[in-house]
């Protein structure tokens, strides 16, 4: 491709995944921003760990634009974590080197949480060319009582103060968690993550034809999650919620969809009950979500769930557990449900039309906040900005 004004709009964006293999936010969400960059004229290119758990990834962005695989090592591979990556000087050096090669406008930088990736931060600063960054968890260790947290926390907040480029969070909160450890507020910008608009004029067949393959009855309520099963997504939390609302309300069935490290323990605990199952990884989840009349969500901390987004795309009302109804002011008591200790909740899930009701409020929500339109828009302006 030949050189281009800098006042062009079209722009060679080179993505970059920590590879973390964490699929949702951190990793599908690299394909839903490439796809909608495509879509407006942009070159895209991925570049990740040549790691199996990136394969997935890989393949999928095979369809929208280039792939590079680098022997890249996530952070969390490495046994001392962030000290590893950060002090990683000569990886950081290569991985420039490989990022120049490929001639883009703009790197764009994708962590899933603030000490991920220190390395390729400081290969950015390296490459000398303009450069972005998302962190999709902004919370602290501390906050996170990870181990040694007063240590990762400050590995982190040194080398965040040394990347000079614009960093992006995914809700307003986290853009106030990450100015808070920064203790600043210039270049910290918040972008949330966009969604597929499901095409709810195909819901009614699917919601048949799939409740029918689950052996789900017309009559009886169908509570789905989606997410993977590690401790971060509290599993065991959802089988506990899944038997305190099957005792008030015997025709509810439960299903998640996913994979896990806690998947052999999860799949044993819920054997013996007769009203959960679960299915693996799926490529889409749209026809599980249309076969749902609630989506259950219960981690213990997010950034902002592709799950989540998802489910509003699909006109599901979202039940939440009250600790991350806090942090996601988007949702409230006109588009979903607080899955609390009150027990409030059973009263709703028993009202056919008030679900119907929260579950028109959720896809509304998904078309004025979280389109790929939106999402792409906002980071092609910092994509220009970091150019000057």
């Amino acid at each position: 491709m030949g050189k281009r004004s800098e006042d062009c709009l079209q722009m060679k964006i080179l993505l970059v995944s920590s590879s973390s293999g964490s699929r949702g936010g951190g990793e599908i969400y690299l394909l839903y921003l490439a796809r909608s960059l495509v879509r407006r004229s942009h070159e895209v290119t991925l570049w990740a760990s040549s790691h199996p758990r990136m394969d997935e990834l890989a393949a999928l962005f095979t369809e929208v634009g280039a792939v590079v695989r680098s022997e890249y090592t996530n952070t969390y591979d490495h046994r001392t974590r962030s000290l590893a990556s950060f002090l990683n000087y000569s990886g950081a050096r290569r991985i420039a080197a490989e990022w120049m090669a490929l001639h883009p406008d703009v790197i764009h930088v994708n962590k899933q949480n603030l000490e991920d990736g220190l390395d390729l931060l400081r290969a950015a600063t390296l490459s000398k060319c303009p450069s972005i960054c998302t962190i999709h968890l902004s919370q602290t260790a501390a906050y996170l009582k990870a181990s040694l947290a007063w240590l990762r926390d400050r590995i982190a907040h040194h080398a965040l103060e040394a990347y000079k480029g614009a960093m992006v969070c995914v809700l307003d909160e986290r853009a106030n968690d990450l100015r808070s450890f920064l203790e600043r507020n210039e270049r910290i910008h918040a972008i949330a993550n966009g969604v597929e608009l499901y095409d709810l004029g195909k819901k009614p067949a699917a919601r048949i034809a799939k409740r029918a393959e689950l052996g789900i009855a017309a009559n009886e309520l169908l509570i789905a999650a989606v997410g993977r099963l590690v401790p971060q997504k509290r599993p065991f939390v959802f089988l506990d919620l899944a038997a305190r609302i099957h005792a008030h309300l015997p025709h509810a069935r439960f299903i998640w969809v996913g994979d896990g490290a806690l998947s052999k323990e999860w799949d044993a605990r819920a054997a013996p009950l007769g009203y959960v199952r679960r299915v693996g990884w799926q490529r889409s989840v749209s026809e599980f979500l249309f076969a749902a009349d609630v989506f259950l969500h219960t981690a213990e901390f997010e950034g902002l769930p592709l799950a989540i987004l998802e489910a509003l795309s699909a006109g599901l009302p979202c039940a939440i557990t009250p600790n991350l109804l806090a942090e996601m002011p988007f949702l409230d008591a006109t588009n979903s449900i607080s899955i609390g200790d009150d027990g409030a909740w059973a009263e709703v899930l028993t009202d056919p039309a008030r679900l119907n009701s929260l579950g028109r409020n959720a896809r509304q929500l998904a078309e004025s906040c979280f389109s790929f339109d939106t999402m792409a828009t906002r980071y092609e302006t910092l994509y220009v900005e970091a150019r000057k």
